[in-house]
């Protein structure tokens, strides 16, 4: 089975940006389903069900507490995939070395460094003009929401055509203020 490790983002965040994209798509090809939308942490790949016993057993090691992110703008990767971007947050940053620590062998195969982000198109290189042209008719307000968990996710198409499903998720401790 196909693995990786990220943030399933909150149910209102994912309405907000399918929302906002809405206008913008002629038709459904090349766009990611709004049940996909997540910030991959670590990809991990295809693994034994050794592997994945391991990775469910490690993935309960993770020591952090919740905490807050932002999304930034839509942007383009070389003109065919769109994306929008997530502040690099401190606590973002140390959560991805921790997952890194906890999972060397697949964090060791990373060879791209680490660009925060929610993809939610691929191979729309001939219709980069008129996204550009859409995204700028209404500007994307920056959204702030809570991450509380971190999940494994599994790569694999449904009946649905979504194509990332939870398969397991592990709270992250709750945020405390100190007055």
């Amino acid at each position: 089975m196909r693995l990786f490790l990220g943030i399933d983002l909150p149910a209102q965040i994912k309405t907000e940006i399918e929302n906002y994209l809405s206008p913008l798509k002629k038709s459904e090809k090349g766009w990611e389903k709004s049940h996909d939308y997540h910030q991959t942490l670590l990809f991990i790949g295809e693994v034994s069900e050794e592997d994945y016993q391991l990775i469910r057993e490690r993935l309960h090691q993770i020591d952090f507490s919740s905490f807050n992110l932002q999304t930034s703008s839509f942007q383009f990767f070389n003109r065919r995939v769109m994306y929008l971007g997530i502040e690099k947050s401190p606590e973002l940053l140390e959560l991805k070395k921790q997952i890194d620590e906890l999972f060397p062998q697949w964090a060791s195969m990373q060879t791209k460094g680490f660009h925060p982000h929610i993809t939610v198109k691929r191979w729309q290189r001939y219709e980069h003009a008129e996204l550009v042209e859409g995204l700028t008719a209404k500007a994307w307000i920056p959204k702030s929401f809570l991450v509380e968990n971190v999940a494994l996710f599994k790569s694999e198409k449904d009946e649905y055509q979504h194509k990332y499903h939870v398969v397991t998720m592990v709270p992250l401790k709750v945020q405390t203020k100190t007055v």
